[in-house]
């Protein structure tokens, strides 16, 4: 029976051979469905030997599966994983819980928005405890063409235009004043596991208080925040972490 002190070691450090079979699955993010020895060498940076003796174990439980040509894929366990993950995943609670720490740090409101036909509407919102502060109700609709919501919608939804390719360029919109002239946001797109479009999460405030500096603050808040969520949503970290400049 292991004592509590060798417990707490396992926990601190984590397992070697798990660590190293899991990077070894981990090779495959690159976007290749199948990977040669030579390749997951390099890919992982393990001797060809270890890759060995991590593939026999992995394919005996169905992670991966060597084929006839000697190379490898993943095996159908990965597609088992995969299918009770997305059944046990709550996208509305992942983002809600996102949108009240965003709300939380930036003591402002905070909200999630989709398109349907010409408007947005706003899905999921965490309003500022302000006093005084821009109030957004959930269900509310509103002009696409207008606010920065709006034009990241248009734009990562193929909108045409040297405006909407400058947004896809930056990754993010800025708004002072354009739907109300008090009112200021900042909004990024999210993205799920297939590089499609889900939505627009957005800070916003009275624009008074969106200073240069604050508006810097509150892009790179966001920015980190989508990148979050889409490493829960099952994108691919290289994907994410292009938003981050």
């Amino acid at each position: 029976m292991e004592n509590g002190a060798d417990t707490k070691s396992v926990d601190a450090k984590g397992v070697d051979a798990v660590e190293r079979a899991l990077t070894l699955l981990a090779a495959f993010q690159s976007g290749k469905r199948t990977l040669s020895l030579h390749e997951l060498a390099q890919a992982t940076g393990f001797y060809k030997s270890t890759i060995l003796r991590l593939s026999a174990s992995l394919e005996r439980f169905g992670y991966l599966r060597r084929r006839e040509d000697n190379r490898y894929q993943l095996g159908p366990a990965c597609a088992r994983l995969a299918s009770a993950h997305g059944a046990a995943f709550d996208f509305s609670e992942v983002l809600q819980a996102a949108i009240k720490e965003l709300a939380a740090a930036s003591n402002e409101t905070v909200s999630y928005y989709i398109r349907e036909g010409n408007e947005r509407v706003c899905v999921f919102r965490q309003n500022s405890t302000r006093a005084i502060r821009h109030h957004v109700d959930e269900g509310a609709r509103l002009p696409l063409d207008r606010g920065a919501a709006g034009l990241v919608l248009l734009a990562f939804g193929g909108e045409e235009g040297p405006r909407f390719e400058r947004i896809r360029r930056d990754g993010y919109v800025v708004s002072l004043g354009e739907r109300d002239p008090d009112a200021a946001a900042v909004s990024v797109p999210l993205f799920d596991a297939h590089d499609q479009l889900l939505g627009a999460l957005t800070i916003s405030g009275l624009r008074s208080r969106f200073s240069s500096e604050v508006i810097d603050a509150l892009r790179e808040s966001l920015l980190e925040a989508a990148a979050r969520l889409e490493r829960e949503f099952g994108r691919q970290p290289a994907d994410s972490a292009t938003r981050l400049k």
